[in-house]
């Protein structure tokens, strides 16, 4: 029987004592880096929508043309990031949309 409470998130018990468990860190690590991936893809379409609008129906200002082209780009890097080991690409200018 065990009376020593682990300390720490990622630890096991290997039948002697409690260990890190690198696995469970690095599964849950890519699990919070799977839904900032799922945020930031919903955060670009809904910043791509109106911007698409302007340009489709002929009323885009040339910032809102130049803004929809750097949201566009942001969506494709945030889609290829891979979650093992992330690296986010710079988002646009927020206050600008």
């Amino acid at each position: 029987m065990v009376s020593v409470a682990p300390e720490g998130h990622f630890v096991k018990w290997n039948g002697k004592k409690w260990v890190h468990d690198t696995e469970a860190e690095k599964m849950a690590q890519i699990t919070q880096a799977t839904q900032q991936k799922e945020s930031l893809l919903a955060l670009a379409a809904l910043k791509i929508a109106p911007l698409q609008d302007a340009v489709d129906l002929d009323i885009a200002t040339e910032a809102e043309a130049a803004l929809l082209l750097a949201w566009k780009k942001c969506r494709v890097l945030l889609n290829r990031v891979d979650t093992s080991k992330p690296e986010w690409p710079p988002l646009p200018d927020i206050k600008a949309s």
